[in-house]
């Protein structure tokens, strides 16, 4: 009996442990972010504007998008706001705010259940043959878990992320 009663205390103190240092990691992360990734692809400025635009296809492409709800669209039929709903749940509410055709994409993420927000900005530069693309975060957390965890994932793990799958889709051409 006294060896299970040490080994539940050793074991919750463990976890207590663990729990508390996942939080100090979090604390002592700056809640802002900034960084910026960039790729040259042997695609058409065009043909990656629509990929990237396609808010509509999110659920396709990244697996961590469940749904998306379109909230407001523009005279010219660009969606303007919508909702993605993440698998773990919640929400995160994302606006467009600057678009040049075929040049640069701006979206900003203006409320979220993960107290996050963020602007992330996507530029296109011919470079012939091909299409240099620029993705630049600028993001801030100011949830002490959530930052834990984005440390534990990588912080620009998302931006690294939305790049590998630009390039996945153009790699081919």
């Amino acid at each position: 009996m006294k060896r299970i009663v040490l080994f539940a205390f050793g074991t919750s103190f463990l976890l207590i442990g663990l729990v508390v240092l996942f939080l100090a990691v979090g604390y002592f992360q700056d809640p802002k972010f900034h960084s910026k990734t960039s790729e040259w692809l042997k695609a058409e400025p065009e043909d990656i504007w629509a990929y990237i635009t396609d808010v509509n296809d999110l659920p396709n492409r990244r697996k961590e998008v469940v749904a998306i709800k379109i909230l407001e669209t523009r005279a010219d039929g660009m969606i303007q706001k919508w909702e993605e709903t993440p698998d773990m749940g919640g929400y995160m509410i994302f606006e467009l705010r600057e678009s040049i055709p075929n040049k640069l994409w701006k979206i900003e993420l203006i409320d979220a259940s993960f107290k996050m927000r963020g602007s992330w900005t996507y530029t296109l530069e011919r470079k012939i043959p091909g299409t240099v693309v620029t993705i630049a975060e600028d993001s801030e957390i100011t949830s002490v878990p959530v930052r834990g965890a984005y440390f534990l994932a990588g912080r620009d793990a998302t931006l690294q992320k939305e790049m590998e799958l630009i390039q996945n889709r153009f790699s081919g051409r």
